[in-house]
């Protein structure tokens, strides 16, 4: 009578977790198959992926008509970085902010309310607490890299966002950026003379970066340009301060008042289960950095990453225009953030 009894539970155990299969996407599938190849994602311990966000809380030009809801900012900056272990290289990836994508939608008080296609940017908007921004912003780009939901594996592991203002304070910790001036910003600086040689300041570094009206053709391509240029020459700093003591990198975080996120586990579900718990939205306080994951794991893969060869920074093809809603948009190549996903995600197999 106990063998059958086992037996039943067994059987209904194994009903139930088909049907939580298909009604919560539980389950693991390693392979996928696109354009009749098929690809395995590649192993935990060969990458690392982390998503770089950069948000601004200048509610000018913010796009309100859903909710009106927008104390998250926009993430006007996103940089999707892989550390490659087993090539011992950096890959990286600048997502343009004005890319349309689904874009999860919260009500007031943190609960999803539908998924509109929107600037991606925006995604920083819905959220009722710090915690629940940086979370939808992650799910944003992982559907757009096609990787959401896909349970095989390819996931963003963590996220580091920063309020765009700290990039003054960043720059100062590291003792300044050294750059060549390569558009003229003298509107914005009168050291800013194009073909300058510049060891930015705090407050240089912040106007290079984020302006943009009055500065060039004002498009937030050509700020991209200029951003690529800054990471590029604060990059290779890092990593030369890192080389000469890993240290540096505590000392980093903690002058930007580093905070964690502790409603998400490191490589966790980014997901709105509890929309009040958390830090609120637009709260900084002098904390300039959220992160999920832990501080040795930072430093762990900042000690890596710091003797990698860093890649030059990638965008994904499309075409900018202006929408009817008088915001620009700018619409991917189809399959374009797939194909890259699969490049450097992924390995095909036979």
């Amino acid at each position: 009578m106990r063998i059958w009894k086992r037996l039943l539970a067994f059987l209904l155990l194994l009903c139930f977790a088909q049907g939580a299969q298909a009604e919560f996407g539980f389950g693991f599938s390693p392979v996928r198959t696109y354009e009749g190849q098929r690809y395995e994602a590649r192993p935990p311990a060969e990458t690392t992926n982390v998503l770089f966000i950069g948000y601004d809380h200048n509610q000018q030009g913010m796009e309100t008509e859903l909710h009106g809801y927008s104390n998250g900012g926009q993430a006007d900056f996103l940089l999707l970085v892989v550390l490659d272990h087993e090539a011992d290289e950096i890959r990286m990836l600048q997502i343009d902010r004005d890319t349309i994508t689904k874009v999860r939608v919260t009500d007031p008080n943190g609960y999803e309310h539908d998924r509109s296609n929107l600037q991606i940017c925006l995604s920083h908007a819905y959220g009722n607490t710090r915690e629940k921004n940086n979370a939808n912003t992650v799910l944003a780009v992982e559907t757009l890299l096609g990787i959401e939901g896909a349970d095989d594996g390819a996931q963003i592991d963590w996220y580091v966002a920063m309020d765009i203002s700290g990039i003054a304070r960043l720059n100062d910790l590291m003792g300044g950026v050294t750059l060549t001036m390569q558009t003229d910003m003298t509107d914005i600086d009168p050291a800013m003379t194009a073909g300058a040689t510049l060891t930015l300041t705090g407050k240089q570094a912040e106007r290079f970066c984020r302006g943009r009206y009055g500065v060039g053709d004002q498009t937030n391509a050509s700020r991209m340009l200029r951003q690529q240029q800054y990471i590029a020459a604060a990059s290779q700093k890092l990593m030369r301060l890192l080389r000469q003591d890993i240290n540096e990198g505590v000392r980093l975080l903690d002058g930007m008042g580093l905070l964690h996120d502790a409603t998400v586990r490191v490589a966790g579900p980014f997901d709105f289960s509890d929309p009040v718990a958390g830090t609120p939205a637009g709260d900084a306080q002098g904390h300039y950095l959220m992160t999920n994951a832990m501080r040795a794991t930072i430093i762990s893969d900042l000690s890596r990453a710091a003797i990698y060869k860093l890649g030059e920074i990638e965008t994904l093809p499309g075409v900018h225009s202006l929408g009817s809603d008088g915001y620009i948009r700018f619409d991917m190549q189809q399959d374009a953030a797939l194909r890259w996903a699969l490049d450097v995600l992924y390995d095909s197999i036979d």
